[in-house]
This record gives C-alpha cells, sequence and structure tokens, in this order.
C-alpha cells in the first residue's frame, strides 16, 4: 500500500491483462474514482478484474485490427492527446473499465455510508450504475470510431 497525497492508503495491486492492453493498477483506480476507505481490496480488485474482461471482449476486433497493422501493445499506438507516455487509447480503455468496475461496486459503496447524507445513496445507486455504464460503454464506441449513438433504417 501507498498514501496519496490526501493521506488514503491506496492498495498496488496490479492486474495482470493481455499483453497487448496494459495491466492496471487497484491503487490507481480507487484515487481516480475516489471509493470510500472502507472498501475491501480484494474486492475492488475482481470489480477491476470483472471489467477488464468484459471491456476486452468488447474490443477484441479493435484488438485484432491494430495488430494486424503490426501494433502489439495499445501503449504502441499512435493517438493523440496524450499525457505522459500514455496515449489517448490507453487513457479511453483505463477510463471506461474504471466506469464498469465502479458501477459493479456501487451496491457494496451504498451500504458503507452510514451518515444521513448517505441514506439516500441505495436508491440512487441504480441511477448511478446505469450512468457510469453508459459512460463506458461510450468511451468504448469512441474508441471503436462510433458516434454516441447510431440509427439504422431496417
Amino acid at each position: 500500500m501507498f498514501s496519496g497525497s490526501s493521506g488514503a492508503d491506496y492498495q498496488d495491486t496490479v492486474i495482470e491483462n493481455d499483453g497487448f492492453w496494459p495491466n492496471l493498477n487497484a491503487g490507481d483506480f480507487e484515487k481516480r474514482r475516489g471509493l470510500p476507505a472502507a472498501q475491501d481490496p480484494d474486492r475492488i480488485a475482481t470489480a477491476i478484474a470483472n471489467a477488464t474482461a468484459e471491456v476486452n471482449l468488447q474490443l477484441e476486433m479493435l484488438k485484432t485490427q491494430y495488430m494486424s497493422e503490426g501494433i502489439n501493445q495499445a501503449e504502441d499506438i499512435i493517438a493523440f492527446p496524450k499525457i505522459g507516455n500514455k496515449n489517448r487509447v490507453v487513457m479511453q480503455y483505463e477510463s471506461a473499465i474504471n466506469a464498469r468496475a465502479k458501477a459493479d461496486l456501487l451496491p457494496d459503496i451504498a451500504t458503507v455510508h452510514q451518515r444521513k447524507e448517505g441514506d439516500h445513496l441505495a436508491d440512487r445507486s441504480e441511477e448511478t450504475k446505469n450512468e457510469l455504464l453508459a459512460e463506458s460503454q461510450r468511451i468504448i464506441r469512441n474508441m471503436c470510431g462510433l458516434n454516441r449513438s447510431t440509427v439504422t433504417l431496417i
């Protein structure tokens, strides 16, 4: 574990990936998505692993396309904008997974809160879960070169 600048402790569990998509760190997820300190670290890592499997499945055709172009790791894709060594595709990939993992953890988060403000979290958790899943899906569509929505005439 390490302490973040806010004094919160974040785990350093690495979720190994398939070699094309980058490995993920549970502590990075905890920092980015502001999880309550009382969350179980194993449950968080499992949620990230499950979300990774789902996103990888959805992006299988995109991965195959990149690999057919000779790109063997997502980090090698030339895509802008970039932050540090991370290109847009890697950042979007991580964001899609983080949104899904947080959606999976919402029922746990809602039951952790005991304050009055948290009393309505369980009521809002289904709506928030749907928003997070939609966020993930929008990101995946963008990664695949699709607009937010598509209309097809049958």
